[in-house]
């Protein structure tokens, strides 16, 4: 019967699990070798090694496979995989590991899980992983304060995993690739539909897994239960939803419940892949990729994660996904639609963000019906602690706040504490201005500095008196270029380390070097704010009092940013001001906004104030 199933990743369905009858003995082997700690994802990432749901991976990466991946989102051998699997070993357990050895694998409560053979131990390039798989070096992308968490140093390594314990959460509902694969044979279908979820299914999550079973013979709801970012409900209320969403609402002939064990990595793109080879492996043919499939705070456009399947060959991948639309409730047609079916403006949608949910839930509020069912909606909002009427019921379970703010172990929000003893401030900073040649940013840096002065040292680095005296040797290549860049941001970073607010005004016209200096300042968990001064062409053009513009457009100079030379926008600035929109004022309060926010700014006025 397996044989009629869609054949796994690489063609074998990867077992490392030890047999129960060799357990014991290899347990007692186990525990005399050298120990390594991992952490949750890993943990999570070894389980699903050792079940197979990885396959054809046997192990952690190694080097080659590691660069290939970020690279060029296949394995060293050509096999598509987007995103590196990596074991990291603490400087602690540098000396006591190496190639060649053989460690024990223990979670942080001292837990044995397996082992590993150590074929190398290499170096994580950081900013590399980060620009490769999450397409930025942010830091307040979860997957790159991730990295910036981890040790750099990487073992990689072919594992063996103990027989999985029962008592993980969920244990039950973890049907290993093997035990799924053999549940969807003895169902007899052939063509099966998956689909990943890391939130409770609301009314359009609904419409498009049905939309799935109209054209497969099942349907396979798969929830992610690995770690998760703060805010998303736990995995024990989102099955209790499920279960109740599956038993009242879905055929149950053609529908299974399971368990996906993986963590979050919030790759967006390239982790609507890797969910769909992983599903592959489950005995999933056929893939369901909505609207931001994995994604996070606005770092991908809405059907990224679609378009990235047009970079395989379906034979690659040997899944097929599904790429269906974002649907919403329509209040006029009184039923669950998509851009291609409803007439009606965006007025009449009931659509709701994760954020809303969650703040509405907190408040007590109902959620309409158009968006979720009544069940699931009670579930929630028990979960969150109030009833349907907003007052606390008393079953809050920390995870959300009761109504009455002032009770125990109730959330507040708070906004973040300046950097400042009332005096000076207690650490420094880094604000990067970034922008074409004229868009203001030495006039914008010169108006900030002088509110920033009010609450401790400041200092001003100018893209051309860094030229002057620290750069002169250097030409106008690229290569120049981004060792000036990196110049300038040492310097920002030495400030900063002494309580120094650093403002940075280059044009550093390449994206990937100022993500490198940004990735830079948050391993020394330094506060960094790209500014972008943006205008229009026209206006730099007319506001250049020496005509250097003109001279560019017209080929008398030569490596000239914005014309001969390029130049990368930032995709995601902290702050963006369009100085040839706006008078300078108006650009200063919303960048003063902005470091008030983020508890930069503003001990005792408001940035508005401050401006005034």
């Amino acid at each position: 019967m397996m044989s009629r199933l869609v054949e796994p990743h690489g063609g074998v369905l990867v077992d490392r699990l030890v047999p129960e009858e060799e357990a014991a003995e290899f347990e007692r082997r186990a525990r005399r070798l050298p120990r390594l700690e991992l952490d949750a994802r890993e943990v999570a990432d070894l389980e699903l090694i050792a079940t197979g749901a990885f396959s054809p991976l046997t192990g952690f990466l190694g080097s080659a496979d590691y660069r290939s991946v970020i690279e060029r989102m296949r394995l060293a051998d050509g096999t598509a995989w987007p995103i590196p699997i990596t074991l990291a070993v603490g400087e602690q357990n540098r000396s006591e590991v190496g190639a060649g050895a053989e460690a024990a694998l223990h979670d942080v409560s001292g837990r044995l899980w397996g082992t590993i053979e150590i074929s190398e131990l290499f170096s994580r390039d950081a900013l590399a992983e980060s620009l490769g798989v999450y397409r930025t070096a942010d830091p307040s992308h979860p997957g790159v304060r991730y990295l910036l968490s981890r040790p750099a140093c990487l073992a990689a390594g072919s594992v063996r995993v103990l027989p999985l314990p029962a008592d993980r959460p969920l244990a039950s509902r973890r049907l290993t690739p093997r035990r799924l694969r053999e549940e969807i044979s003895a169902r007899g279908w052939r063509r099966v539909a998956g689909f990943q979820t890391r939130n409770p299914i609301h009314r359009a999550h609904e419409h498009l897994t049905k939309l799935a079973l109209e054209f497969t013979d099942g349907l396979v709801i798969h929830p992610l239960i690995g770690e998760t970012k703060d805010g998303d409900v736990s995995a024990a209320v989102r099955f209790q939803a499920y279960e109740v969403l599956l038993d009242k609402y879905y055929p149950k002939d053609r529908t299974l419940l399971a368990a996906f064990p993986a963590a979050m990595r919030y790759a967006g793109p390239r982790e609507a892949i890797f969910h769909a080879l992983a599903r592959k492996n489950y005995g999933i043919t056929h893939f369901i990729v909505g609207r931001d499939h994995a994604g996070v705070g606005g770092f991908y456009a809405p059907y990224d994660a679609q378009e990235i399947f047009e970079s395989f060959q379906p034979a690659e991948l040997g899944i097929a996904p599904l790429k269906l639309d974002a649907t919403f409730f329509c209040q006029v047609c009184e039923a669950t639609a998509s851009a291609r079916t409803c007439p009606h403006d965006s007025s009449k949608r009931l659509e709701l963000s994760g954020t809303r949910v969650r703040e509405m839930l907190e408040s007590g509020l109902k959620l309409p019906a158009g968006f979720t069912r009544p069940e699931i909606a009670e579930i929630l909002s028990h979960h969150y602690g109030v009833d349907g009427n907003g007052n606390g019921n008393g079953n809050g379970n920390g995870h959300g706040k009761t109504a009455d703010k002032k009770a125990p172990g109730a959330r507040e929000r708070r906004r973040p504490r300046p950097l400042t003893d009332g005096r000076r401030r207690r650490r420094g900073f880094i604000l990067w201005f970034t922008g074409l040649s004229g868009a203001g940013k030495s006039t914008l840096a010169a108006a900030l500095s002088r509110h920033l002065k009010r609450e401790g040292p400041v200092e001003i680095l100018d893209g051309d008196e860094i030229r002057t005296y620290l750069s002169a040797e250097l030409g106008f290549s690229k290569e120049d270029r981004d060792t000036n860049i990196r110049r300038i941001g040492y310097v920002a970073r030495v400030l900063a380390r002494n309580g120094v607010a650093a403002i940075a005004a280059a044009i550093s016209p390449y994206s990937t070097t100022r993500q490198e200096v940004r990735l830079l300042a948050a391993r020394e968990e330094i506060p960094f704010v790209e500014i972008f001064a943006e205008a229009e062409l026209e206006a730099l053009v007319l506001r250049d009092v020496k005509g250097l513009y003109r001279k560019a457009l017209a080929g008398e100079i030569s490596h000239f940013t914005g014309i001969s030379d390029p130049y990368e926008p930032p995709e995601r600035p902290d702050v963006r001001v369009w100085t040839d929109r706006e008078p300078v004022q108006e650009s200063l309060a919303s960048i003063l906004a902005a470091l008030t926010e983020r508890g930069l700014f503003g001990a005792a006025q408001s940035s508005r104030e401050a401006v005034r």
